[in-house]
């Protein structure tokens, strides 16, 4: 064998030892990754509760505390304008639906 076959088989090693490394390194990868998986799937779980419970209990506590110091006339207010703000939306939701149903036959006033 020349020189130039030594180098050439010498790469060609190297080569394939490289790739099963790199193979071996993925297959690992990807086992870590399925046995971590379930782990962290139940802690962003856990911490979307606690995110929402935490953000319920913020505006509940607020809210039941400003209800206790609030005078009733800004209590009525509050109530009304809800009200009010809630039958807009319903009437403004309404006239997309018929407009939507409708698919340019009829208008929206």
């Amino acid at each position: 064998m020349d020189n130039n076959e030594t180098n050439q088989d010498s790469m060609k090693n190297t080569m394939d030892s490289l790739n099963e490394t790199f193979k071996s390194a993925a297959d690992e990868a990807k086992s870590k990754a399925k046995e971590a998986a379930p782990k962290i799937k139940e802690a962003l779980k856990n911490g979307a509760h606690d995110l929402a419970y935490g953000a319920a209990y913020g505006a509940s506590f607020a809210g039941s505390l400003a209800a206790e110091f609030l005078p009733q006339s800004v209590k009525d207010g509050l109530a009304e304008g809800a009200s009010a703000g809630k039958s807009a939306g319903k009437e403004t939701a309404e006239k997309y639906k018929a407009s939507d149903s409708c698919e340019g036959e009829c208008s929206v006033s």
